[in-house]
């Protein structure tokens, strides 16, 4: 194998992960660097057509890019509403997302009459779902926190769990959950859930999964 050869196969690496990734940020900034490598191969190559086309997909990406980094430059408003879950939207965006909600969440088995709701708006468009059960002693037990896919950056977790949040204006100052899969455990480790048994006796690590408290003060959990 020539060593210019690894150019190429990192190249089809880089655009094959950023294919797989649900950010269309990190998407564009893989695919831009797998296309500077391409183009990179083909003049060591002489490829011509393959440097034209990845030419050509280099600047769509810096074009793309431009705009992602232009919209992210403006404030977003963010806000979390509480939202009943006997009306027609909860149980209508629990479908549309069903397969996505069991990836990630496949311990959740659906609305419960004892569920409360939050809807987390994004320039007020609805773009996360939170399901609760208020345990008492100002506890909260949460069944599902799902965000859509183009919207999984962290920020909509920011103003959920802020302490002055919809959870504190609602007298809760803990919330546990369980991780069942690596990336869910892996998103309530980012937004400082941590491992912890105790509550309504539930959140401790078991089959279903591993068990994730935060307290929403300075305290620990």
């Amino acid at each position: 194998m020539f060593w210019f050869e690894v150019i190429g196969y990192l190249a089809s690496a880089l655009i094959v992960t950023g294919m797989l990734m649900t950010s269309v940020l990190r998407l564009r900034l893989l695919g831009l660097a797998g296309a500077i490598l391409f183009c990179a191969y083909a003049l060591l190559i002489d490829a011509f057509p393959v440097l034209v086309t990845n030419g050509i997909v280099m600047f769509a990406h810096i074009y793309h890019l431009q705009r992602i980094l232009r919209d992210r430059a403006h404030e977003e408003y963010f806000e979390v509403v509480p939202w009943r879950i006997t009306g027609a939207y909860v149980p209508r965006f629990l479908r549309f997302w069903r397969d996505d909600i069991a990836r990630f969440q496949p311990d959740f088995t659906g609305l419960r009459e004892d569920h409360k709701a939050f809807i987390v708006l994004r320039d007020v468009v609805p773009v996360g779902l939170v399901l609760y059960r208020d345990l008492g002693n100002g506890t909260a037990r949460i069944d599902l926190d799902y965000v859509t896919p183009p919207h999984r950056d962290q920020r909509a977790a920011t103003y959920v769990f802020d302490p002055e949040g919809p959870f504190g204006e609602q007298g809760i100052h803990r919330v546990e959950a369980t991780g069942v899969t690596d990336a869910h455990r892996r998103y309530l480790e980012r937004t400082g859930f941590a491992p912890a048994a105790g509550g309504d006796g539930t959140v401790g690590a078991s089959e279903a999964g591993e068990g994730f408290a935060l307290a929403l003060t300075n305290g620990a959990p």
